[in-house]
């Protein structure tokens, strides 16, 4: 089983690194910004569909951001989320996707490193599983 990974960040063009050390507190954090009534698990707010709120996805971002040192406050981060709504920027989505796949860099290691994996690294399915031919 492999352990925690630094994971680099980005925001306004400068990159911010999370070590690998003592990076349970800053999950704490993260889960705590993306907790909702629903008790539903930080990876899973991440992964279903919509996400979450761009508020929870603005604290929990912000959180990771200033452990990593950057000197950014949670209401940056929202506000620039909604202004590139309000100008139509298509880059929404990738600032968006590229902060979800930040925060389960950090919160699940193993599920960001299975979805990042290209298609020729991906498990093999043992034979017959999955095979549609010639099944009637």
């Amino acid at each position: 089983m492999k352990g925690f990974e630094p994971v680099t960040l980005k925001w306004r063009g400068e990159s911010f690194r999370v070590e690998a050390e003592d990076q349970l507190r800053l999950i704490a954090e993260i889960e705590d910004a993306l907790a909702d009534k629903s008790g539903t698990p930080a990876v899973l707010v991440l992964m279903r569909k919509g996400g979450p709120s761009y508020a929870r996805l603005s604290r929990a971002y912000g959180a990771a951001l200033r452990y990593a040192g950057a000197d950014v406050s949670d209401d940056e981060i929202y506000l620039s989320l909604t202004e590139t709504i309000a100008e139509g920027d298509l880059a929404l989505a990738l600032q968006v996707q590229s902060a979800i796949l930040g925060l389960l860099a950090i919160i699940a290691p193993p599920v960001h490193r299975r979805i990042m994996a290209p298609a020729e690294e991906a498990p093999e399915k043992p034979e017959g599983e999955g095979a549609s031919e010639g099944a009637e």
